[in-house]
């Protein structure tokens, strides 16, 4: 029956009988790091290059999205009738959907920041006010429409158009 010896985990060391040998050593790892050092920076250049490329293939094709999009929704604005009549905010088709969708922001004023401090206590003040005592848009989405008027804020609902095609389905057909 043969003997089965066990993988150690411990690498094999290499023997260092006094420190000149031991600086050796780390003369050694700093050439290695400079090769590691230098790979990297090879890499960064080629990657930098094929994402120059990249860019420059896809600005036109981006171009042309933007246009199908500008078309689509002057489309779809000039017949806008035709989702209210059957109140819907979408229209799917064969290759992907178009409508509009409800886009929430929160509208502040100048003087919100220093009435959110007056108006707001504890932890209410804490969340709708970030650290650069900016105003935060997120907390104050929470508050009631009452509490952003008394801060001197509203909330202001809008339609954005998408477009949201069926990838499958347009490369199939």
């Amino acid at each position: 029956m043969a003997e089965r010896r066990e993988k150690s985990d411990k690498a094999v060391l290499i023997p260092i009988p006094d420190w000149g040998h031991a600086d050796l050593q780390v003369q050694r790892i700093g050439a290695l790091q400079s090769q590691i050092e230098k790979l990297e920076i090879a890499a960064g250049e080629l990657i930098d290059k094929v994402k120059g490329d990249l860019q420059k293939q896809v600005k036109p094709l981006q171009e042309k999205i933007n246009l199908h999009v500008a078309s689509i929704e002057a489309f779809a604005e000039a017949n806008k009738g035709e989702f209210d009549k059957v109140k819907v905010r979408s229209r799917k088709g064969q290759f992907g959907t178009v409508g509009w969708r409800k886009s929430t922001s929160i509208v502040t004023k100048k003087n919100t920041l220093e009435l959110i401090k007056e108006k707001l206590a504890g932890n209410e003040r804490k969340m709708c006010i970030i650290i650069k005592e900016a105003i935060s848009k997120e907390a104050l989405a929470k508050l009631t429409d009452e509490e952003l008027a008394s801060v001197g804020a509203r909330r202001e609902e809008k339609d954005v158009f998408y477009v949201e095609p069926d990838i499958t389905e347009s490369v199939q057909y």
